[in-house]
């Protein structure tokens, strides 16, 4: 007899991952019947906890199952194992959860799978049409969890009993519902209802589909209620709508994001690769930066951007929507620069003769959560904006060798902050600006409920090192250990962070504004990093310009301080040059900064493009659009160079030859040209710099980040020229290149000090 096959095993399998809200539990149920298993499976915290008996042979049956054919939505980060006890089993069970103090990894929002979106259109089936389709494999998840373990009763659906067909379900081991904690149906859980704002009248059901759609379709505005907050929905198509919609909104110039059926309505106004439909199709869905085919949609919904921010529906009301009303504007229900609303009661008291009703139902929203967005760039999916599909799953890090537990505030712009815990670096969801009090207060309740969720209480805070952040003096507040961190520095440590990098790597941190450790305001760093250390080794060369959030919205103004620096008088058309020139003399509200974005502002003004930044970025965005249409049309760039000077310890980089070359060529009309040779010129530079501390130092790693590197034509240059002369180079893709990475990065350094 074979002693293998005959000996009896019992192991404690513990499965670390997404493995909580996806089906995890009903998925081991079954392969393990299969095989013949006894024994139990129970979450326990953020885990999944398995006790096996059987002989050997079937054990590692079993377990090849478990690792290789996991459930849709759910990844396996890591599988331990260890010899337990013997214990009596008659059968294999799912047993009661347990909580635990040990969190894993808990669910992002997950989009409608592939089988419930063919159930809501089947006319036979029990679910047809309802809005609130979902099983075990799709469904809110992280924005409707109050605590852990994942279980119905820990989430808001805890408020709808199930009906005894749903109880059925939920119940049987074999069907595909089997402890979906999102389940309902058309007899059960919640239920549409449209608040009419001209009648003040409420529809249900089928009714206040209807009712909602048929606004939209006669040009209309509606507010829809997603997965994680509240979306103003109208057609695209319509400029008096999209003009009312930009008034309700506070939101003058932005482009809006559209919502399409598929993908195949996506190709009708944007150009989408292969990597592109990949990522519209991925499980995070989130909005995606596409180059537009043509002006097909109204002006005001995209405003001159040479992009579309497309995505596809994600949840079952947006694919019955879409597939009737069409491509839509689906965009935050926020005021300006307030916080996306979630609540009921916040958005049924909206009152706006603009606003021609409220779609929404009474499963209540845990945490607010935005889309993501993202883009492809060198083929591979690139952040933007990372939230809803991706939050809370975490950055994988080193293992903290003290067991230390961090909280890294991030920045105030594109705030986002991290916990850390156990080799786990989760990064909350996107907040906005924390100049904004309300957004300010979201972010302190965030921090709080995120940290009880993951039950991390953390023993060191990491900020950024300005005196006047809102999240540095939140750090600061908690009474903890506090290790303040440049800027610049945790763009590149977010980097190396991301991609395990050890040892020296040279850092190229390219934005519109971080403290400097000299007090002043840098933005075009090349920065030796190595652990928690760096050293400045380049720079743009500093040029005084008239600080406040006015003066960076004004692309003249910057313009007119970076060729008065550069002695370029002369091609200087501002009519206020002497009073900015007087002013800058005599140091008023002067500021020295060596900022990359700022001179994408000048740049923009200068070449007659966009003179001011109506919202943040705008001056690069239409910079950058000149320069793609410029490469569309095989136009050929403009040689233009920076001056790069070594100057004791550091090389200084000067853009007076590039900006006199510009003033003086821009005379001819060639602005296609000269906006793509500048991109051009600053990878040269990059090329140039990084060359130039390499052979000093004998580095040949790069790490590229910061805001500036969103920019598709800058990036891909590039990373083109560095691997041509055999540079390692990465940049960040799992985090934002903008301040959405700087927690990270924060997080890193603490970790290394």
């Amino acid at each position: 007899m074979d002693k293998r096959k005959s000996k009896i095993i019992t192991k404690k399998i513990t499965v670390l991952g997404i493995v909580q809200g996806v089906g995890f539990r009903p998925f081991v149920y079954n392969i393990a019947k299969k095989h013949g298993i006894l024994g139990t499976v129970r979450n326990i915290g953020g885990l999944v906890e398995i006790v096996v008996q059987s002989s050997e042979e079937k054990y590692n049956d079993f377990l090849q199952d478990l690792k290789t054919a996991p459930p849709l939505g759910s990844e396996i980060v890591n599988i331990e194992i260890e010899d337990i006890k013997e214990r009596e089993f008659e059968e294999f069970r799912i047993i009661e959860s347990r909580d635990d103090e040990e969190i894993s990894i808990i669910p992002p929002d997950l989009p409608v799978c592939e089988s419930c979106e063919r159930e809501l259109f089947t006319d036979t089936d029990r679910r047809f049409l309802n809005p609130f389709i979902s099983c075990m494999s799709c469904g809110a998840r992280y924005t409707i969890i109050e605590e852990l373990p994942y279980d119905r009763h820990n989430t808001t659906m805890r408020d709808f009993d199930m009906c005894p067909s749903c109880r059925k379900e939920y119940t049987s081991p074999k069907n595909r519902r089997f402890h979906a904690q999102t389940i309902s149906c058309n007899d059960c859980g919640p239920y549409l209802i449209f608040n009419d704002s001209t009648s003040g009248n409420e529809l249900t059901e089928k009714d206040a589909f209807f009712a909602a759609a048929s606004i939209i379709e006669s040009g209309g505005i509606i507010a829809v209620k997603g997965i994680g907050g509240y979306h103003f929905a109208c057609s695209p198509f319509k400029e008096d709508t999209v003009l009312k919609l930009r008034e309700l909104k506070g939101r003058e110039e932005k482009p809006f994001a559209i919502m399409f059926e598929s993908v195949s309505s996506v190709r009708k106004y944007c150009i989408v690769s292969d990597k592109e439909e990949e990522l519209l199709k991925s499980k995070a869905r989130p909005i995606v930066l596409l180059y537009l085919k043509n002006d097909s949609m109204a002006h005001s919904a995209i405003k001159g951007s040479i992009y579309c921010g497309a995505f596809l529906p994600y949840t079952p009301l947006q694919i019955l929507l879409a597939k009737r009303c069409g491509p839509l504007i689906m965009t935050s229900a926020n005021i300006s620069n307030t916080p996306i609303i979630k609540d009921d009661y916040k958005i049924l008291s909206l009152k706006s003769p603009l606003l021609n009703g409220v779609l929404y139902n009474k499963r209540r929203i845990v945490r607010s959560v935005d889309d993501s967005v993202a883009k492809v760039v060198d083929s591979n999916p690139q952040l933007i904006r990372r939230s809803r599909g991706y939050v809370p799953y975490p950055v994988f890090c080193q293992k903290s060798k003290k067991g230390l537990q961090i909280f890294a505030a991030g920045g105030d712009l594109k705030a986002s902050f991290c916990l850390y815990k156990n080799g786990n670096a989760v990064m909350s969801q996107y907040f906005g600006d924390l100049e904004e009090r309300t957004v300010l207060e979201r972010y302190k309740a965030s921090v709080k409920d995120l940290s009880q969720l993951l039950k991390i209480t953390p023993d060191i805070a990491v900020c950024d090192m300005h005196p006047n952040y809102h999240s540095s003096k939140f750090a600061e507040s908690l009474g903890i250990p506090l290790i303040h961190v440049q800027h610049h520095h945790a763009h590149i440590a977010s980097v190396m962070a991301e991609h395990h990098l050890k040892g020296q790597v040279i850092g190229v941190a390219f934005d519109g504004t971080g403290y400097g450790t000299d007090g002043k305001i840098w933005g075009s760093e090349f920065l030796i990093c190595e652990g928690a250390e760096f050293k400045r080794a380049a720079h743009l060369r500093y040029t005084p310009v008239l600080g406040g959030d006015a003066s960076m919205r004004d692309a003249t103004k910057t313009a007119t301080c970076f060729l008065l620096s550069s002695g370029l008088d002369q091609y200087i058309k501002d009519d206020r040059k002497d009073i900015i020139k007087a002013a800058l003399k005599n140091n008023i509200n002067t500021v020295l900064t060596s900022s990359m974005g700022r001179l994408f502002d000048a740049l923009s003004s200068l070449l007659g493009i966009q003179h001011e930044n109506r919202y943040e970025g705008e001056c690069a965005a239409m910079l950058e659009k000149a320069a793609v249409l410029a490469l569309r049309k095989g136009i050929d760039p403009k040689r233009l160079a920076f001056a790069i000077e070594r100057k004791s310890d550091l090389i200084e980089i000067d853009p007076k030859p590039l900006l006199e070359s510009i003033c003086h060529l821009s005379y001819n009309g060639d602005i296609g040209s000269l906006a793509l040779g500048f991109h051009y010129a600053v990878a040269d530079m990059i090329l140039e710099v990084c060359e130039i501390i390499r052979a000093e130092q004998n580095i040949n790693t790069v790490a590229l980040s910061g805001g500036v590197f969103q920019n598709t034509v800058l990036m891909e240059q590039a990373l083109k020229i560095l691997r041509n002369q055999n540079f390692e180079v990465y940049y960040n893709v799992s985090v934002p290149p903008n301040d959405g990475s700087i927690g990270l990065g924060q997080t890193f350094i603490g970790l290394e000090r």
